[in-house]
């Protein structure tokens, strides 16, 4: 149960005004910066908002929370974002979007006569929370689906429109109207930052997601369960016309095995990785960070050399042919020997880009098509290059055009 403060209940109880933390009532409507006030039917809740005080400029739409209490079959979903990005969200709130088997946030895609998910959340001695697997999962087999309970817009977090207090009291209203199963869940997740409770926990949970190319903090409360390893088993994607986040199999993993993934970029070193997971207030301890310097200098010199191709390929009409297939070799070899697989998606459009510039169009060809099959993998049908793909199969077919007009001419 949320612990909240007697002069808080007021700005909880009437949803019909803006209301101020001094205890005043603004004399706007709330449709006024809320517009889906009057048209509220497919949320669970009257949207809630607080606006600005008197004298105060307006500095953009307000956010407002918006709530659901039956989302997907069996979770609710709270919105702290603008009545237009809601709106926006609303569309993809339909469970006609997502396959039968898939509306449920607990479900074994797999094995569907077996009650529960194929994964169970267990405490591990010192690490707190992690999800064990129940049963073997194949590579690229989706292990996890899951779908929000919280979305925050960033710029609510990390803007000055409203004061810390204010955004307190939106965060507790997000909390407090979801079923009670998940606000117990919410409360009980890890936190790091050593701020406000909920706070804490959205930071420390949240996963990045866009609604119309907004940035917002999403948390998913099995996903959040997902620890990290700097040599992951699995990663995940998001599909944002159903709001789901897949994990899913970055290898074949055991029964009783972790389900872990990178909260890293993959390719970062030992360094760069060590400096971005203090966010998260620990230090890894992953069988690659907890290696002797030896083999760590090893593994950070083939990341550096990675990257030293990507950079080198870029000047392919320089090297010619039999420098550039050298190269691609090595590099294949490299992301072999550093599991980095997910990375092909940027090393076969650039081996495709080479050869474009080398005008070896059969080959460049080859690797757009595994380009365009990787970022399907691992981003999803939705992914986040789906503009570069097109940029690039346009240029492969604009320079197949000009080569064909040679050959004619």
């Amino acid at each position: 149960m949320l612990r909240r403060s007697k002069g808080n209940q007021s700005l909880l109880t009437k949803p019909n005004f803006i209301r101020r933390l001094d205890g005043t009532i603004g004399t706007a409507l709330i449709q006024e910066i809320c517009p889906l006030a009057n048209d509220w039917s497919i949320w669970s809740y009257k949207p809630f908002c607080i606006g600005p005080a008197e004298g105060e400029d307006e500095t953009g739409p307000a956010d407002c929370v918006f709530t659901l209490t039956a989302f997907r079959g069996n979770q609710g979903i709270s919105l702290i974002t603008t009545p237009d990005l809601a709106a926006s969200a609303a569309t993809h709130l339909d469970d006609s979007r997502v396959p039968r088997e898939l509306r449920h946030q607990l479900v074994d895609t797999k094995h569907q006569e077996v009650e529960g998910t194929a994964y169970e959340i267990k405490d591990l001695p010192g690490r707190g929370k992690g999800a064990i697997a129940k049963r073997k999962f194949a590579e690229h087999e989706i292990v996890m689906v899951g779908y929000p309970v919280l979305v925050i817009r960033l710029d609510f977090l990390n803007g000055d429109r409203l004061t810390e207090r204010e955004k307190r009291v939106m965060l507790e209203t997000s909390v407090r109207q979801l079923p009670p199963e998940q606000k117990r869940s919410v409360m009980s997740l890890a936190r790091s930052t050593g701020g406000e409770p909920i706070l804490d926990a959205i930071r420390t949970n949240g996963f990045g997601i866009e609604i119309d190319g907004i940035q917002h903090l999403a948390v998913f409360l099995d996903g959040s369960r997902v620890n990290h390893n700097c040599r992951p088993n699995s990663f995940w994607r998001y599909i944002s016309s159903s709001m789901a986040m897949e994990v899913v199999a970055l290898r074949d993993i055991r029964p009783g095995e972790e389900i872990v993934h990178s909260y890293a970029p993959l390719g970062y070193t030992y360094e760069e990785r060590k400096a971005v997971l203090q966010a998260w207030g620990f230090q890894c301890r992953c069988a690659l960070c907890s290696a002797s310097i030896e083999e760590r200098n090893l593994s950070d010199r083939r990341r550096e050399r990675l990257l030293e191709i990507h950079h080198i390929l870029g000047q392919a009409d320089l090297l010619g042919s039999k420098r550039v297939g050298a190269l691609i070799i090595e590099a294949m070899g490299l992301i072999d020997q550093e599991e980095l697989h997910p990375q092909l998606v940027e090393y076969y459009q650039q081996f495709a880009k080479a050869y474009m510039a080398l005008s070896d169009l059969k080959r460049a060809r080859a690797f757009v098509t595994e380009t365009d099959k990787m970022w399907s993998l691992y981003g999803g049908e939705e992914h986040e290059n789906l503009d570069g793909m097109r940029d690039l199969w346009r240029a492969l077919e604009e320079a197949e055009g000009e080569a064909e007009e040679v050959e004619d001419f």
